[in-house]
């Protein structure tokens, strides 16, 4: 079984839903999922058929890696709907064991159709290509900013006592989120952590 952490490429803008620039997310051997903005990434992300355990497109079809005649990598024909139940478990699986590759906590899907739109989502802004500058939103007591990723989110949350002050963060998709900073090691300060965002309830607009 293939363990190691699987690089994922940069990109230099959201993923495009229609058309022939199709996107997907990838399940390996591990149990770890990566995002992949078209059919050619993905191929060049593994090399060999068993490598991607299951595969899924925005529509929530699976498919596998197959061999062409020349025994080169391809994506085989769509195997029918990817599994709910099964998806949810292995995603929650994928956040519990790699927790810093994963840090967008959403709430709970309750279909396979909110489930495979939340996994593009989340997999896209975590891992994906950087979004436009103001997509998201940063709230520290009342001062609002628009960082242009999660990575310049955390750079301003990095000196931030997270338990004394507010704080919220809306994603580019309209989901809020309270960041919660988790610890590698017990004896390390609480700022060489990283930072897990947990979903909360969209605040109410006051009319």
């Amino acid at each position: 079984m293939n363990t190691k952490s699987r690089r994922i490429p940069d990109a230099s803008s959201l993923p495009v839903t229609g058309g022939t620039n199709r996107d997907f997310i990838a399940v390996d051997d591990s149990g770890d999922f990566s995002y992949h903005r078209s059919e050619g990434e993905l191929l060049a992300a593994f090399e060999y058929v068993g490598e991607a355990a299951c595969i899924i497109d925005r529509n929530g079809s699976a498919y596998r890696l197959a061999l062409d005649p020349n025994r080169r990598l391809i994506l085989g024909p769509s195997i029918g709907p990817v599994e709910f139940h099964w998806l949810r478990h292995a995603w929650t699986d994928a956040q519990n064991a790699h927790p810093e590759g994963h840090r967008i906590r959403r709430f709970y899907p309750v279909t396979r159709d909110e489930a495979v739109t939340a996994l593009f989502e989340t997999l896209a802004l975590e891992h994906g290509p950087e979004t436009a500058e103001g997509s998201w939103f940063l709230d520290i007591n009342g001062v609002a900013s628009h960082p242009s990723n999660l990575e310049e989110i955390d750079r301003l949350l990095t000196h931030q006592d997270l338990l004394k002050q507010r704080v919220r963060v809306k994603d580019p998709f309209g989901h809020t989120y309270r960041p919660l900073r988790r610890r590698r090691h017990w004896y390390l300060r609480a700022s060489a952590g990283s930072n897990l965002y947990i979903e909360i309830p969209a605040p109410v607009a006051s009319r």
